[in-house]
């Protein structure tokens, strides 16, 4: 079964490494609908600047439509100390179409949203509205600045038009991602691909404490 969108966060080339490998990215966007959207938020490498634009291109060459180049603006950022290049306040966000019936909801981000009024937690509703064209001021997931924000997977969804029960491909499993997904009711899939989070970390439901006066009960019911 084809998922309705892919949306992911690149993790940071490993090792000597200062380019991203658009061939594995290449197997995964195959498991997308024809008309969905690719969005793949992609690190800048502090030493290798250019190494997006170049994974940009590759994608546009095995036949991937560029649909929008979005700047996410980030408030929180790693200082460069070690290296003669600029530290990086931004990251590209590149969405990309499989042909050329796409689904692009391009008005959905400039509606107030609805059905998420009770998860301020999650979402900012301040945020939300200002992410009406290629720059998106969002700010860094506070647990991990490596989480993907939920505002971000918000706003791609909704370019993508997804409705709940519709699911969305995360090749590199980002809980960020996840958790967005289980709030708007979207059905994550995880493409499997080594990234930058043991999958054995993946977060579990913490055993139901017993109700107060159930266990107050069962404490009364030991003494006797």
């Amino acid at each position: 079964m084809n998922c309705q969108a892919l949306i992911t966060r690149l993790p940071y080339p490993q090792g000597n490494k200062k380019h991203y490998d658009a061939g594995i990215l290449r197997e995964q966007i195959a498991k997308v609908d024809a008309r969905g959207l690719v969005c793949l938020s992609v690190p800048i490498h502090v030493d290798a600047p250019d190494a997006p634009f170049r994974l940009m291109l590759e994608l546009q060459k095995s036949g991937l439509e560029l649909v929008a180049c979005v700047s996410w603006f980030r408030d929180r950022h790693i200082v460069t100390q070690r290296s003669r290049r600029l530290s990086n306040t931004w990251e590209p966000l590149f969405i990309f179409a499989k042909s050329d019936e796409y689904i692009f909801n391009r008005d959905a981000a400039t509606k107030v949203k609805k059905g998420f009024e009770g998860r301020e937690g999650a979402f900012d509703e301040d945020e939300y509205r200002t992410c009406i064209g290629d720059h998106w001021p969002i700010r860094n997931d506070q647990r991990n600045r490596i989480y993907l924000p939920a505002q971000v997977t918000l706003n791609c969804g909704q370019l993508a038009g997804l409705q709940p029960g519709m699911s969305v491909l995360d090749p590199f499993y980002n809980p960020g991602i996840e958790e967005a997904c289980e709030l708007l009711g979207w059905k994550y899939v995880d493409g499997g691909l080594p990234g930058a989070f043991p999958r054995d970390q993946k977060k579990k439901k913490p055993a139901e404490e017993p109700a107060a006066e159930q266990k107050n009960e069962e404490e009364t019911s030991n003494e006797g």
